[in-house]
């Protein structure tokens, strides 16, 4: 106690360094912890695959709907273009039965 601390202020500062000492020796052993690191690695990659997957399913959906509205307003949307399409099977029947007889 030749430095000018008091009993308390000595129990203190040891137990100030305790905590650090304590703290370090933790941090050490989880940079040394491989099985837990790759574990923490492994569970990321696993995220960011899930994600990535989430992510081209909603793009896949998206696109789907894309393609099922364009099918949708194409030819068979169109009245005239489907009566035109049952004229020309009509007449290519008529001249199948007229060529029959």
């Amino acid at each position: 106690m030749s430095s000018g601390q008091t009993e308390g202020e000595l129990q203190q500062d040891i137990e100030r360094t305790r905590q650090q000492l304590g703290e370090t020796a933790e941090a050490l052993a989880a940079k040394v912890d491989v099985k837990a690191r790759a574990k923490q690695k492994a569970s990321q990659v696993k995220e960011q695959a899930t994600a990535r997957a989430n992510q081209v399913k909603e793009q896949a959906t998206a696109r789907a709907g894309q393609a099922k509205d364009q099918a949708a307003s194409g030819w068979l949307s169109s009245p005239s273009a489907v009566a035109a399409a049952a004229a020309v099977v009509f007449a290519g029947i008529a001249v199948w039965l007229w060529r029959r007889r």
